[in-house]
């Protein structure tokens, strides 16, 4: 068996001995993503497989599992199990039928503004869990939001997360350009080892403004306030989008809550939203991150 599981040409039916795989759904540098079953359950997930060159360790693909391993958040997606066969590593996560917030964004129109900002503001409760671990995702993108039975946002793909404090055996390159070219950071652009969370805020601005616009920013200019595309943004909007986006990082919020609070100051100002709204989003931001601080300090307890 170890024989067959060898190779990414030649997929093995069975991983983990118990996920039948079914057709692959994505696929990048970071490794492909596979439908699965349990053959016992029939439960359904989503096999991420990388498969390592000969002598080779993966150490960024076993870096992200453990990083999605670890964030446990209702915002963030889960690893729920991994393991290596071979030269195939692999990990696998819930299965999100309905699919990333880009397949929303059809024939040229965005989607509501009230819909646009509520899953915004979700993004940012994941982030701020993800920088209080010390992380950068660096990669935040409509392709990287899922949408789970609720259709509320999830955020997936840490491949190319970056470590604050160190405490991983792979550097990011000074100088390396890392990232999806519409959706990052200028300064990620350049000097991808040293960008910090607000490179992510850029994305959260990012993101937003392809949701409202059903257009990519533009990689060789910035948004701003005389982009005519900035039309189909609502104009209560507008500057917080472009402090998002803004060149400098300085510029930017400095966090995802200070990035939130605002954009659930501007929801009560959407028309036909009752007021009120944007304190319960708050208020849910906080409980959520209490009780992701109450589930580490328990599990201390199980050792």
């Amino acid at each position: 068996m170890a024989d067959r599981v060898q190779s990414l040409a030649d997929p093995p039916q069975i991983i983990g001995g118990k996920y039948l795989l079914g057709k692959m759904v994505g696929s990048g540098s970071s490794g492909s993503v596979y439908l699965a079953r349990d053959r016992e359950t029939g439960d359904r997930y989503a096999i991420k497989i990388r498969e390592a060159k000969e002598k080779e360790q993966p150490v960024r693909f076993i870096a992200e599992a453990q990083d999605m391993a670890r964030l446990r958040h209702p915002r963030l997606v889960p690893v729920l199990d991994y393991g290596n066969e071979g030269r195939l590593y692999w990990y696998a996560m819930p299965f999100f039928p309905g699919g990333c917030i880009r397949d929303r964004v059809k024939d040229g129109a965005g989607v509501p503004t009230l819909q646009a900002m509520s899953w915004t503001f979700q993004v940012l409760e994941g982030l701020h869990i993800v920088h209080k671990h010390g992380l950068v995702h660096r990669d935040v993108k409509p392709h990287n939001v899922l949408l789970d039975q609720a259709e509320e946002a999830v955020i997936t793909d840490f491949g190319l997360v970056r470590h604050m404090h160190g405490g991983v055996p792979y550097r990011t390159r000074t100088d390396q350009s890392m990232g999806t070219p519409n959706y990052r950071a200028p300064e990620q652009a350049v000097d991808a080892a040293n960008v910090d969370q607000r490179a992510d805020i850029y994305g959260v601005g990012a993101t937003l403004y392809y949701l409202l616009t059903a257009r990519r920013p533009g990689f060789l200019y910035m948004v701003t306030p005389d982009d005519p595309v900035m039309e189909k943004v609502p104009e209560q909007l507008r500057p917080y989008i472009l402090k998002c986006m803004s060149y400098e990082p300085g510029e930017r919020y400095p966090d995802a809550r200070s990035c939130a609070v605002d954009l659930a100051a501007l929801v009560d100002t959407v028309p036909g939203v009752e007021k009120g709204l944007g304190a319960e989003w708050m208020r849910r931001f906080d409980q959520q991150e209490r009780a992701t601080w109450w589930e580490r300090f328990t599990s201390w307890f199980k050792w």
